[in-house]
């Protein structure tokens, strides 16, 4: 027996305990006034302590069953409000479930289901809206995007083309990011499994970031792994790329090194730059948070790794850092961990 069922049903009795518990102190009060036999006390004490104990136990499983019905509800509350919507021979048995308050009850959950169903359906309408909006805008900067290229390839001062070739990659990225963040929150995120070679789009990757290396002057130590996982291509790309990303905007010189680690299935990024401070470490994936190097360079948004941390968890992945002030950062993918 549940106590905290027993209780509440006891609670809800209490009204009709105490007035039954008057009534024999009345009678008893009364025989004792006028020198009566305490025996018709006593019996009725008795009869309606049987009678209590009956009706009672009866209530309790009732009250019980109640109780399991509308708990089952609190864990599915639109399919208990579709049933108390139902028009059908199921709508008795329901019915006898509840009373006069409950059913008020339910016509108000039935009420608030339906508002939210219809809340959903416009926000689901918004939010399509939106990502088809923020889609055609990526798709449509791309072609200024092709076209500043184009421009700078002409350029005769190569230096200053490399500065400009960098930057418009991080214009890309950053629209892509927009892109990507609305996706993000989709629930549909056109996930696509199948054997990944890890090598490859990390190759690929550092290929899209390779301008950005050489204007800053960092190297890339890149090392095969063969690993292989079951994993999307399209989101494992834009983890790495983001993570290269970081690498370089906060290394000024140095080495970017990729390795991996076919046994525990994980691959690895880690920089000579600035490192990130201890006391940020637990924060770094938090949405909007920055820390001390954000603050003191001023480059970050505070994005990257938030949606990092989000496209990680949608292909069953762990993002694990390890960095040092002034001795860089270590950054480990591993799959299959969640």
């Amino acid at each position: 027996m549940n106590k905290k069922v027993l209780f509440a049903y006891l609670k809800s009795r209490l009204g009709a305990i105490v007035a039954s518990l008057v009534s024999i102190l009345v009678l008893a009060l009364v025989c004792w006034a006028y020198n009566f036999s305490m025996m018709p006390v006593a019996l009725s004490a008795a009869i309606l302590l049987i009678i209590g104990a009956i009706v009672g136990t009866l209530g309790l499983r009732k009250y019980t069953k109640k109780h399991t019905f509308l708990s089952q509800g609190m864990e599915f509350p639109q399919g208990l409000a579709a049933e108390f919507n139902e028009k059908d021979e199921n709508l008795g048995s329901v019915e006898e479930k509840i009373g006069l308050i409950e059913k008020d009850y339910r016509d108000l959950m039935v009420k608030l289901s339906d508002e939210l169903s219809k809340v959903k359906e416009e926000n689901a309408l918004s939010y399509n809206a939106l990502l088809d909006y923020y889609t055609m805008w990526v798709h449509q900067i791309k072609t200024p995007i092709s076209a500043l290229s184009l421009i700078i390839q002409n350029m005769e001062d190569q230096e200053t083309a490399s500065r400009l070739r960098s930057q418009l990659i991080h214009v890309e990225n950053y629209a892509d990011m927009a892109l990507n963040y609305l996706r993000l929150g989709s629930e549909s995120n056109d996930l696509q499994f199948a054997k990944v070679k890890v090598d490859d789009v990390v190759r690929a990757e550092i290929k899209r970031a390779m301008t950005m290396f050489m204007t800053q002057g960092l190297s890339v130590d890149f090392k095969p792994s063969n690993l292989e996982v079951s994993t999307d291509k399209k989101w494992l790309g834009f983890i790495v790329g983001q993570l290269i990303s970081n690498a370089i905007k906060y290394q000024k010189s140095g080495t970017v090194h990729f390795y991996g680690d076919a046994e525990n299935t994980s691959f690895t990024i880690e920089d000579e730059g600035i490192g990130i401070a201890k006391e940020d470490l637990p924060r770094i994936f938090e949405k909007g948070y920055t820390g001390y190097n954000g603050h003191n360079e001023k480059k970050s948004t505070g994005l990257g790794l938030y949606l990092v941390k989000k496209a990680a968890d949608m292909i069953s992945a762990e993002v694990i850092f390890d960095s040092e002030v002034g001795k860089g950062t270590k950054v480990t993918v591993r799959f299959g961990n969640k």
